[in-house]
């Protein structure tokens, strides 16, 4: 846990010093999440870069973001997400993949009836699929968009701070700043 708040707080920084507005950057970061837990498997990538390419966002920002759903991550959000929108729309009755299945294999895939088969197998998880994930993933953009735009605006602002303060001290000053911050006179 403690290395994954690491790479959270370096990832913060290293997103701070792109020179965009907070704000932007949050966006290009959110729009990579989304993206990344969004039902469109093999898309992701090339909708996020032409999103940041049409938005003017940061291309880093938005490919640090498409790196959130890790592979270990993938099945339980997809069968999470899926499984909750199955109940959220309905569709839960119970339905056995296993005989779905062997119907599919029953028949060679260049017979309409394998094609008919799978058709009713997708008829069952399609609009779950589609529906879960893709409210999950607008829940974790949203989310992402407002912790990145207080912590980066956090860091601007102590950025600007730090460079007002360092501008304040002349070359050659005998002054010592304390802890707090405070100007000692020697």
């Amino acid at each position: 846990m403690i290395s994954v708040l690491t790479a959270l707080r370096r990832t913060f920084e290293d997103l701070a010093r792109v020179d965009t507005a907070p704000r932007r950057t949050a966006a290009a970061l959110a729009v990579g999440v989304g993206l990344s837990f969004s039902p469109l498997l093999g898309l992701q990538i090339l909708l996020g870069i032409g999103a940041a390419l049409a938005f003017r966002l940061s291309r880093v920002a938005v490919l640090i973001g498409l790196c959130a759903n890790v592979p270990w991550v993938m099945v339980p959000w997809y069968a999470g997400t899926t499984a909750a929108a199955a109940t959220l729309l309905g569709t839960s009755s119970p339905v056995d993949v296993s005989e779905r299945l062997r119907r599919i294999f029953s028949v060679p895939f260049y017979q309409a009836a394998f094609w008919g088969h799978a058709a009713d197998l997708l008829d069952a998880f399609f609009w779950p699929f589609l529906v879960g994930p893709s409210l999950g993933a607008l829940t974790l953009a949203t989310i992402t968009y407002a912790v990145a735009v207080r912590v980066l605006t956090e860091r601007a602002r102590l950025k600007m701070e730090g460079a007002a303060a360092a501008a304040s001290v002349l070359p050659g000053d005998a002054e010592k700043r304390t802890a707090d911050g405070h100007v000692d006179d020697a």
